[in-house]
């Protein structure tokens, strides 16, 4: 028999075989459909003016992600026998299935880190530490063929060798430890902080579960549609914080105070709520002096002061309202507190002002107001507009001291 008629009678019996196959039709279809969504979510990020460090690792952890959808469908194209079925030949495949997800784990939990600007990542002594689960798995998979620790394809069937579970279980490593880490920084911060925290570590978890039940079963494409569905969920995550995000200042916008202070005011605990107005004194003269590129500087540099205090001091929710004003929103629950609020709200501006060596004096004047049920505070304008009513008041009063100061030294 010819060479070409026994390709043609291999050819038609895995045809067969694949026709008859409940799983085989169902599961590369469910591949391919992964592939063409997160090829679109690749072409869109690779060609968007944001390549900050976290979205050009996801960018890389999408191409990942194809490739292993790819080689789960070369996969299931060796199992029913259309590619011919040799133990070499399930062990190539199966080594490339399982080598893309352990660079997939890998990446994802580097994703999660650098989304949220964590210092985990500043040295190279903890990228190398971080990179050694993924060498482990990579040689193991490469020093299978010889040690069938893991895929054994000493005999007639390629076999799970008796460290599969290990294998898998450092890989799932990352994820786990991606929600993990997210989980005791949820704890550390404010309220207002960790609803971002809270949806950024359902991607590892969700890769996680549906992973590990995908390493026991290959035949349901359960980790293709986590992958397809975590993608989608986290594009969608980061359109919206385009929306809601400043892109000068880089903290949220009026659109991210809207959104979050009606869901506070929604809920049951509103009370003790404060909300503060804080407006850099003559912006206008600073842009007309220096130029706009040092206003733009000066409205980053209270921005800066501001998550620097929220950071080490105070737990609170701060957005730039518009223009010059920024707006900060905290619980406060006595006099004593609210002073001292204020007062080291100055204070860190005050350093932020000094350290950078500005050639204009920089100061902020601040109002604020507080929630009251069955009262015009009661609503997100009645909050706003007392506490810039506060806000001109105090500017009003700084303006008649300085007058008053010039007419007193001139006598």
């Amino acid at each position: 028999m010819s060479p070409a008629s026994t390709a043609s009678i291999l050819w038609e019996e895995g045809a067969a075989v694949f026709r008859n196959s409940g799983y085989s039709l169902f599961n590369i279809e469910a591949h391919i459909v992964c592939i063409i969504v997160l090829f679109i979510l690749f072409f869109r990020q690779q060609n968007s003016s944001d390549q900050t460090e976290a979205r050009v690792i996801w960018g890389r952890l999408l191409f990942v992600q194809i490739f292993y959808c790819f080689t789960g469908i070369v996969r299931v194209l060796v199992d029913v026998n259309i590619i011919p079925k040799f133990n070499v030949s399930q062990y190539a495949v199966t080594a490339l299935n399982f080598g893309s997800l352990a660079c997939m784990c890998w990446l994802t939990f580097l994703y999660i880190e650098l989304y949220q600007k964590s210092s985990l990542l500043s040295s190279l002594r903890n990228k190398i530490l971080i990179a050694l689960p993924l060498v482990f798995s990579l040689i193991n998979l490469l020093l299978s063929p010889l040690t069938g620790a893991f895929i054994d394809i000493s005999g007639e069937t390629m076999q799970t060798g008796a460290l599969y579970p290990l294998m898998v279980a450092i890989d799932f490593l990352y994820p786990a430890a991606a929600v993990v880490i997210a989980s005791i920084r949820r704890r550390k911060m404010g309220r207002y902080e960790r609803d971002s925290i809270s949806i950024i570590a359902v991607y590892p978890a969700f890769i996680m579960v549906f992973g590990a039940v995908q390493a026991f079963n290959w035949k349901i494409p359960f980790l293709c549609y986590a992958i397809m569905i975590s993608d989608i969920f986290v594009h969608i995550n980061y359109a919206d914080s385009l929306v809601s995000i400043d892109p000068l200042t880089k903290i949220p916008n009026r659109n991210g105070l809207i959104q979050n202070l009606a869901a506070r005011l929604a809920g049951e605990n509103a009370e003790g709520l404060y909300l503060f107005a804080i407006d850099i004194d003559d912006l206008s003269g600073i842009n007309s002096s220096y130029g706009r590129p040092e206003g733009d500087r000066a409205l980053t540099l209270i921005a800066s002061a501001l998550k620097k205090f929220r950071d080490e001091e105070h737990p609170c929710y701060i957005s730039r309202y518009y223009s010059d004003e920024f707006i900060i929103t905290s619980d406060i629950t006595n006099d004593e507190e609210l002073e001292l609020f204020i007062e080291h709200i100055r204070n860190y501006i005050s350093n932020a002002v000094m350290s950078s060596s500005t050639p204009y004096p920089l100061r902020v004047s601040i109002g604020y107001s507080r929630y009251e049920k069955y009262s015009r505070t009661e609503t997100i304008a009645g909050l706003i507009d007392e506490a810039d009513r506060m806000l001109e008041e105090n500017k009003e009063q700084r303006r008649f001291q300085a007058i008053w100061r010039t007419g007193r030294s001139s006598e």
